[in-house]
């Protein structure tokens, strides 16, 4: 378990909070169904989200050197800071994190949000000593477009992380031929499945840990992720 000191400044302008099993696009799906892929909503709680009390909207013109101006702010702009160039914006979240020592913060896109005309970039920053408010840089990837994130919308995820826990980890490619047979497309557990999504329903084998026949085959190191916020 990680410990983690948050500060904000004088006006803190910017929320923190966990990211919720909530995604647009899986809402529009018929009857919500993308909610039944246990990896995907796993995952869409994995990390704090930081989002913005207020619309940010921009525009950029599509010239991607390094001389700022080629942004122009709609609305939000005191969140922003276009002075990057390559066609990238800082968003100014004024809060700094404090960890242990040999505590990383992985600052990444939200998990399973789709943004239509950004992307935010991935980071690794050391919080144990580094004094600076978390690093929020978006790629803008639609020129002459206007480009809206809507107010209370997590713009990225940031989760802590031991770097020296997986470094040096080793990877051992098999032969496939040496791979669980019921796991093949085309096997009995393959075809179990397509024979259920045909229908319009879900196996929930996979989050039950059980093979096509019931068997339990195993159990998941969590099937919820609490991360707590709370006032000192």
């Amino acid at each position: 378990m990680y410990k983690i000191k948050a500060y904000g400044h004088d006006e803190v302008n910017s929320s923190i909070s966990q990211l919720t099993i909530k995604r647009e696009w899986m809402d529009n799906t018929q009857n919500k169904h993308a909610y039944n892929c246990f990896p995907v909503s796993l995952a869409n709680t994995l990390g704090w989200g930081i989002s913005f009390p207020e619309d940010i909207s921009f525009i950029w013109d599509g010239v991607s050197d390094s001389y700022p101006g080629h942004v122009k702010f709609l609305s939000g702009e005191k969140y922003c800071d276009a002075s990057r160039g390559s066609g990238t914006i800082s968003l100014k979240c004024d809060i700094v994190l404090e960890t242990e020592q040999n505590t990383t913060i992985l600052t990444m896109p939200v998990p399973n949000q789709f943004n239509e005309g950004f992307q935010a970039f991935t980071t690794l920053v050391s919080s144990s000593f580094y004094p600076g408010a978390i690093p929020i840089v978006l790629k803008i990837t639609k020129p002459m477009e206007v480009i809206t994130i809507k107010a209370g919308t997590p713009v990225v995820s940031i989760l802590p992380m031991s770097l020296s826990q997986i470094n040096n980890s080793e990877l051992l490619v098999m032969d496939k031929d040496s791979h669980k047979e019921f796991l093949y497309e085309g096997s009995e557990y393959g075809n179990a499945i397509n024979q259920i999504t045909m229908t319009g329903k879900w196996s929930g084998f996979y989050r039950n840990g059980t093979d096509h026949k019931g068997n339990k085959i195993g159990s998941h190191e969590l099937k919820k992720i609490n991360l707590v916020t709370k006032n000192a």
